[in-house]
C-alpha cells in the first residue's frame, strides 16, 4: 500500500470548523480506529461522529476521553435530547452509526435498551422567504461548479420534488427537454415522469446541454451514488441554512396541492399511491371559503 492510500481520510464540516483544533484529533483517531474494526468506510462514520462529539463536549461537558465520550447512555441522551431538529429516520441513522462506535471503542460498556425514537412531527414546507434564502445562499458558493450544484438540487427538490435517493441517482439521461418544458424521468423504487416547474428549469437545462449522458446532475463525476453524499455537500457548503431534500419535496408537494393540480395527475408525478399520503401536508395549506383545490379535506 503506497503512502497516499494509507493517509487517513480528512473531513471539515462546516459547523465544526471552529472547533476543529481541540476535538479534529479525538475525532479522526476515533473514526479511523473505529473503521479498522468494524470494516465501514471512514467518510461514512464521520458525520454522526462528528455532531455526536461536539454536543458531548460542547453543551455536555464531557471530557476527550474514549471512555466518556463513547458510552451508549450518552449516545441515547444525544439522540433524544441533542437531535431535536433532525428527522426519526436521520436520528435512528446516526444511532445506528454511533452504536458502531461504541462497540468498537468501548466494547466494555453495557448496551441499555434503546427508547424508540418519537415519530416525526410533519414536515414543514418552505416559506417564500426561505426559498429566496436557499437561492441566495445557492448563488454565494465560491466556485461557479458549487453554485450549479447547489442549484442543481434546489431545483430537483423543489422543481421536481424529488427524494435524496431519486436526486443522487439521477442521470442527464433521465432529462428530456419537450419544447419549454423539462422533465426528468425517475427509474428507481416510484417510476415516473415529473415535469420540473418552469422557475427551477435554468440549472437542469444547463446540465442537459452541457454534460455528458451519462453524467450525474447532481456533482457529476461522483464514483457512485451514496445516501451521505447530499449531507456532505451541504456540510462544506458554508451555511446554518435548514437545506433538506425533505423540506423541498414538502414544498413541492404543497405548490401542487394549493394550485390545482387534477389528482390523477398528482399522484403521478409525486409517486404516491394515494391522497392519504398528502394528509400531513395539507395541514400547512392555505383555508379560505376561496380555496377551490379539489385535494384539499375539507
Amino acid at each position: 500500500m503506497n503512502a497516499a492510500a494509507a493517509e487517513p481520510y480528512r473531513y471539515r464540516p462546516t459547523l465544526a470548523l471552529p472547533y476543529w483544533d481541540e476535538i479534529g484529533g479525538f475525532i479522526e483517531d476515533a473514526v479511523t480506529d473505529a473503521a479498522a474494526t468494524n470494516g465501514r468506510e471512514p467518510r461514512t462514520l464521520f458525520p454522526a461522529t462528528t455532531a455526536y462529539v461536539l454536543w458531548a463536549w460542547q453543551s455536555r461537558g464531557t471530557p476527550l476521553e474514549r471512555t466518556r465520550i463513547f458510552r451508549a447512555s450518552v449516545v441515547e441522551e444525544f439522540v433524544h435530547l441533542g437531535m431535536g431538529h433532525y428527522l426519526r429516520g436521520s436520528r435512528a441513522t446516526h444511532r445506528a452509526t454511533l452504536t458502531l462506535m461504541v462497540r468498537a471503542l468501548n466494547p466494555a460498556d453495557s448496551l441499555p435498551k434503546q427508547r424508540p425514537i418519537p415519530r416525526s412531527v410533519p414536515t414543514q414546507p418552505y416559506s417564500a422567504a426561505e426559498i429566496a434564502a436557499l437561492h441566495s445562499w445557492a448563488l454565494g458558493q465560491n466556485t461557479s461548479r458549487r453554485r450549479h450544484d447547489a442549484l442543481t438540487l434546489l431545483a430537483l427538490g423543489l422543481g421536481a420534488g424529488l427524494a435524496t435517493r431519486e436526486i443522487l441517482e439521477l442521470r442527464v439521461s433521465s432529462m428530456d427537454i419537450r419544447g419549454d418544458q423539462l422533465v426528468v424521468i425517475v427509474w428507481e423504487s416510484r417510476p415516473r415522469v415529473v415535469p420540473v416547474l418552469p422557475d427551477w428549469q435554468p440549472p437542469l437545462k444547463r446540465s442537459a446541454v452541457e454534460f455528458d449522458p451519462g453524467d450525474w446532475v447532481f456533482v457529476p463525476g461522483r464514483s457512485g451514488s451514496r445516501t451521505w453524499q447530499v449531507t456532505d455537500f451541504l456540510h462544506r457548503a458554508h451555511t446554518t441554512l435548514d437545506v433538506r431534500p425533505s423540506r423541498m419535496r414538502a414544498t413541492w408537494l404543497l405548490h401542487h396541492l394549493t394550485h390545482g393540480t387534477p389528482p390523477q395527475e398528482f399522484l403521478r408525478i409525486s409517486g404516491l399511491k394515494n391522497l392519504a399520503a398528502l394528509d400531513k401536508i395539507a395541514t400547512f395549506a392555505p383555508r379560505t371559503r376561496h380555496n377551490q383545490n379539489p385535494l384539499i379535506p375539507r
